[in-house]
């Protein structure tokens, strides 16, 4: 089978190990930076400052798509041209086109990191944790018009443990889905898949906002709280208002005690936030 890979950071590579793994030709790759920078700042900065998704596809010596959008004329032209059967998206900020979509023989999958219907939308890494999820998890879909709708190809779950980050379950991901390759594109070429639609009453619709970030010790518990700031990092640092500034937070800890006090106290680098039975001890950055 002839893949054209589209996707970022970890994903991307990924997704090119498990089809190199699969047996199959890849006949391009296009990465993010094609789509974020103009070609006059790309070009320097392929030179001086190349990205890891370059390094990566040349380390691989796989063939680069030089188009601005997956949606141009450019693209299309490029997937016609080198006889792509399949796209495979992992991580990606554009919306896919129809037109684009439909243009291989096999379709236009896409690898969500999450276990749709759950947590369609951006970073499903964080989301999956902040909620209180006990498992995360994989999904290859169908792309279609709207965003993570698709249906269903193949899924695998792993469980979240309580101290895993988010950054770090985008590496457990990443590599879940490089396994599951092999057996998605020989169960696609057999025509063993009956896809699944997605059930859409249970469907989460995940969507970032600024004030996320803020640590509030009355309107969340403490176990919330944990939750959020594993979740958030190394994406970005959560902040707690404290001595008269924001702070911002790397690192939190559940410490189990029995201690009736309820205060709160900073040491250093650290503020610990006491409750009953147990202390939050946040980490400043």
């Amino acid at each position: 089978m002839k893949v054209i890979i589209v996707g970022y950071d970890k994903m991307l590579a990924s997704l090119i190990n498990g089809v190199l793994d699969a047996g199959c030709e890849i006949v391009g790759v296009m990465r993010i930076d094609r789509v974020k920078y103009n070609c006059f700042t790309l070009f320097f900065k392929d030179i001086f400052a190349p990205s890891r998704d370059l390094s990566y596809i040349k380390s691989r010596n796989l063939k680069e798509i030089k188009a601005r959008s997956v949606n141009s004329t450019q693209f299309k032209n490029e997937v016609k041209k080198r006889g792509a059967e399949l796209i495979l998206v992992g991580s990606w900020n554009e919306k896919f086109s129809i037109e684009t979509i439909e243009l291989p023989k096999y379709g236009t999958i896409n690898c969500h990191p999450s276990l749709l219907p759950k947590h369609r939308g951006a970073n499903p890494y964080f989301w999956q944790i902040y909620s209180g999820d006990k498992k995360a998890g994989v999904t290859f879909h169908f792309m279609d018009e709207n965003l993570d709708t698709g249906e269903i190809l193949m899924q695998a779950s792993f469980d979240i443990t309580p101290y895993m980050t988010g950054g770090i379950l985008k590496n457990k991901t990443a590599k879940v889905a490089e396994i599951m390759i092999s057996e998605l594109i020989k169960d696609i070429e057999e025509e063993t898949i009956i896809p699944q639609k997605q059930d859409n009453s249970k469907a989460t619709y995940d969507r970032w906002e600024d004030d996320l970030r803020v640590i509030d010790f009355e309107k969340e518990s403490p176990f919330e709280l944990h939750d959020k700031i594993r979740g958030m990092r190394p994406f970005c640092y959560p902040v707690v208002y404290f001595d008269g500034k924001n702070r911002k937070i790397k690192h939190s800890e559940l410490i189990f005690e029995n201690n009736p006090k309820e205060m709160r106290e900073r040491k250093g680098k650290y503020i610990y936030a006491k409750y009953k039975s147990l202390t939050l001890k946040l980490t400043l950055a």
